[in-house]
């Protein structure tokens, strides 16, 4: 995708009578110089004969250094050698062609005032220029800066303005970049209607509509992306084609042309079989390859498009000389690419993917290897782009799980290095939206963690199973509070060192990106020198910090001898589902970890449990037929998950009744409720009656809630916050009637209260009292958003104030032990990202707080009353100086036990679960 470039044409003005003769003569051979210039420009667009581009540069730069910093046509000149210097970079790739004409155009636009009527054009082609920088350095700042431009152009241009179709066409096509960026579906929608607008008023005649139809035809197939919807591809076709019949051959802009139309075609093919689609693609890139030699700015990228195009051509006909020239195609681009430059990740990345053709068929051991290889270098290459890195990864793990390579532990394992490093990355430059853009980053690989864990399993490595499971499960939260945690804490340990560690994060990732075309050898020494010093400065820095105390393991895998701490107090049970086989890891204090197979367990059967539990919430809790179908699925989910694992506790570990347990599911097991699985006839068994269950995030977040902890012994007993809400201010919530009495039996307690209620419960009153007190009672609706979870939130009675969940995340909770979620909800995960905990209850976890007290879905009113009864009471048994948050799981299934003795219903009792120590 392209910004749409403003022509430049001299417009001479009408010159004032000179003061002299000198003068009248400086600006006679001024005048003759930017005319001359201009011919240069004007034959060159006519006939695209690069001599007359670069005759117009040196005639444009001769012009510059006749005109003085005053004079009238400074701006004009300074703005033509601006295009006429980014238009010798499109066909070279010389990126001192591209910076110096951003800074034409700086100095020209810092000549041009709001009210000078070119400055839009200006303002457009800076935008454009640095658009173009941002698709070679991947610097997220110069597409910001560049958006902000356009938007200001097209502020300047109202209808009827001749420069409005071409800012239109620019905001558009930057908001098209920025939403692949930021994955915002309100980006895209935006782009394309500003495409469109832009097409609607472009004459056909007008020079840019070519680049228009372009950027449109991308924005559309972008959005079939997302909508897996034919007709939109065919219109994103429709607009490439148009754009390839206006576009002139040997334009500049002729071979991306060629590209985008083949690659849609591409996509068209690979939707539907259609082979004529795909051999119109291999004939249009062959088209674009023979006008982009080597050199040229699009020659590698065209013959990385022309190998994938020939490869689904491969895989659709079998026929090998397809295949072949694919490799061919591919070895060529690599070969071009020099070792330092970012875009070799891609290349290599494409011939691992051929060379796995190729074994599919030959079974040559020596092309699996060789392509194993090069999933490797494209893995490891420090400086290429993340992203591009990651899909290397990715390709490696299949091909060697898919095969039994020996390196697919390896593979699982720097996949994940990977991930943090993102993570990092994002922390780094962009915290404000680390929680969404951290979440998009795990979606697109959310079964990562399970598929390491299931192989590791395999290899009998259990260990190194568990530390998988625990690195990458819950990767969200788990970064949120490892970050959080370890560069403040960084920053109090040594501030110089966490500032390094941010600005170098930032300036490799800026590096990787750099030279995305093709640039002058010398050019990319220098940068190449630059990436490799700032990585050489990234491995010392790292190597500094873990010489800290307390930052050991600082962005490694945690060990499991560390990881075994959270069993110090009981078992801890992880739950793996895969689709190459579930398992259960039960890690002991003492013992080495131990598996449990659980072959009736696959994802398949977890995804029918949970659809099986997702019944309108309406239905839950009162309606005897949800009360049998729950029935049942508990059942199951003893018969299939838990059984083996009870069996294993009782009978190997002799693990007493009574004993607490933690579970750590994973994947859609997450959202069972396994503390509550079996049979509750007479005589019935059940996990209830055995063992004391809470659940944890992370093994992590377990230990770190543990440590330094110590009953207060406070003779007023624990300080708490009780928020409190009668009423709801959100359209279709009940009011909570019992919410009063619930309330007064917490004033019976002797304890130190804080109560807000009604109007008093605001965001920022909540959160203050949430940092002066140790415990937390919530009493109030939540309202979970599925599509945005860090947007869930308590809901208070004023409806234009709410505390959610990155709220919480974002404070730091000094006394915090025990919060109590008397709300509906809370503890419900997110079906769409199963693996990343986002509910309530985690973050209250990794807020702060030692222990979490939530529900899984709607409790009714008057069961929120008996149960902070019967709740409290067990927590305040021995007088208010003995009372401990470590009880609080005990005095959970105690509560429960009353309402089971009060003979609620099934579904009213086994949604109240506990998380922490």
């Amino acid at each position: 995708m392209h910004a749409t470039e403003v022509p430049g044409v001299i417009q001479t003005p009408v010159a004032g009578e000179p003061s002299n003769m000198s003068e009248a003569r400086t600006q006679e051979v001024l005048r003759a110089a930017c005319e001359a210039a201009q011919d240069s420009l004007d034959a060159y667009k006519a006939t695209y004969d690069h001599e007359q581009l670069y005759l117009s540069i040196s005639k444009y730069k001769a012009a510059l250094a006749l005109c003085p910093p005053d004079h009238q046509w400074r701006s004009l000149i300074l703005n033509n050698l601006g295009i006429a210097s980014h238009t010798r970079f499109k066909h070279t790739g010389i990126t001192t062609d591209l910076e110096q004409s951003i800074r034409y155009y700086q100095e020209a636009l810092s000549i041009r005032a709001v009210d000078h009527s070119d400055r839009p054009l200006t303002l457009n082609c800076l935008g454009t220029a640095l658009e173009t920088r941002f698709y070679q350095t991947g610097r997220v700042t110069d597409l910001d800066e560049g958006t902000q431009l356009f938007q200001e152009a097209l502020s300047l241009c109202p209808i009827g303005h001749p420069t409005r179709c071409v800012s239109l066409a620019n905001l558009g096509s930057a908001l098209h970049k920025r939403f692949d960026q930021r994955s915002d579906k309100a980006d895209l929608d935006k782009g394309i209607q500003y495409l469109q607008d832009a097409f609607a008023i472009c004459p056909i005649d007008h020079p840019e509509r070519s680049l228009t139809l372009n950027n449109l035809g991308n924005a559309i197939r972008r959005r079939f992306d997302q909508l897996a919807d034919m007709a939109i591809l065919d219109e994103s076709i429709l607009y490439h084609r148009e754009a390839l019949l206006l576009c002139p051959k040997g334009h500049a802009d002729w071979p991306w042309t060629l590209n985008n139309l083949a690659n849609a075609l591409r996509r068209r093919s690979q939707r539907l079989g259609d082979g004529a689609n795909l051999d119109e693609a291999v004939r249009l890139l062959q088209e674009a390859l023979s006008v982009s030699p080597v050199g040229h700015p699009h020659h590698a990228g065209t013959l990385n498009n022309l190998g994938a195009a020939l490869q689904r051509r491969f895989d659709q006909r079998l026929n090998m000389d397809d295949l072949r020239e694919s490799i061919h195609c591919h070895q060529d681009a690599l070969s071009v690419l020099p070792e330092s430059h970012p875009n070799r990740s891609w290349a290599l990345n494409y011939l691992g993917d051929a060379l796995q053709r190729l074994f599919d068929n030959t079974h040559d051991s020596a092309d699996f290897d060789m392509s194993i290889q090069y999933y490797r270098d494209a893995s490891e290459n420090t400086l290429s782009p993340l992203p591009h890195r990651l899909i290397a990864s990715r390709n490696w793990v299949a091909a060697a799980r898919k095969h039994g390579s020996d390196s697919v532990v390896e593979a699982y394992a720097f996949s994940m290095d990977l991930l943090d490093r993102s993570l990092l990355l994002v922390a780094s430059s962009a915290p404000d939206s680390l929680a969404q853009m951290s979440l998009g980053l795990n979606r697109s690989r959310r079964y990562i963690t399970q598929n390491a864990t299931s192989c590791a399993i395999e290899k009998n490595q259990l260990k190194t199973a568990i530390e998988f499971s625990e690195r990458g499960r819950a990767l969200l939260f788990s970064q949120l509070g490892s970050y959080r945690t370890s560069l403040d804490d960084l920053d109090v340990k040594d501030s110089r060192l966490a500032g390094k560690l941010r600005t170098l994060s930032a300036a490799l990732e800026d590096s990787a990106f750099f030279g995305g075309a093709t640039v002058g050898q010398a050019d990319e020494e220098d940068h190449a020198a630059k990436r490799q010093r700032i990585a050489a400065e990234w491995d010392r820095t790292l190597e500094e910090i873990r010489r800290l105390e307390g930052f050991e393991n600082f962005l490694c895998i945690t060990p499991f001898a560390q990881l075994q701490e959270a069993a110090s107090e009981g078992p801890v049970i992880i739950v793996n589902i895969s689709r190459f086989g579930s398992d259960a890891i039960i890690i002991h204090k003492s013992a080495e970890p131990v598996s449990i197979p659980l072959p009736e367990a696959p994802p398949v059967a977890i995804e029918a449990l949970v659809h099986t539990l997702n019944q309108p919430q309406a239905t839950r809790g009162q309606d005897h037929e949800w009360n049998r179908v729950l029935g049942g699925l508990l059942k199951d989910i003893w018969r299939i998950i838990v059984e083996p694992i009870v069996s294993y506790l009782e009978n190997t570990l002799d693990l007493p009744r009574g004993s607490r347990i933690w579970w750590m599911p994973t994947s859609l097991a997450l959202l069972l409720p396994l503390h509550a699985a079996g049979s509750y006839g007479p005589g019935d068994k059940n996990l209830s009656d055995r063992f004391v269950s809470s659940y944890t995030s992370t093994l992590s977040s377990l230990i770190r809630s543990r440590s330094g902890y110590q009953p207060s012994q406070n003779t007023s007993g624990p300080h708490i916050l009780v928020v409190a809400q009668f009423e709801s201010g959100a359209e279709g919530e009940q009011h909570l009637y019992h919410v009063n009495r619930e309330v007064a039996s917490i004033r019976t307690l002797q304890a130190q209260l804080t109560v807000l209620e009604g109007d008093e419960c605001t965001k920022d009153a909540v959160l203050a009292g949430m940092k002066e007190t140790a415990w937390a009672h919530f009493a109030c609706h939540v309202k979970q958003l599925s599509s945005e979870p860090f947007k869930s939130h308590f809901s208070f009675q004023t409806c234009d104030t709410s505390l959610t969940l990155l709220d919480i995340l974002r404070n730091d909770l000094p006394h915090a032990e025990l919060a109590v979620l008397s709300a509906s909800h809370s503890a419900a995960g997110n079906d769409t990202t199963p693996d990343e905990l986002i509910h309530l209850t985690a973050g209250m976890l990794f807020a702060g707080f030692r222990g979490v007290v939530g529900t899984m879905w709607a409790m009714l009113d008057e069961d929120g009353l008996v149960f902070t009864k019967d709740f409290y009471t067990f927590m305040f048994r021995k007088g208010p100086e003995a009372v401990d948050c470590k009880d609080a799981a005990m005095a959970l299934t105690m509560a429960v036990k009353g309402l089971r003795q009060r003979r609620v219903p099934l579904g009213r009792w086994i949604n109240f679960v506990h998380y922490g120590i």
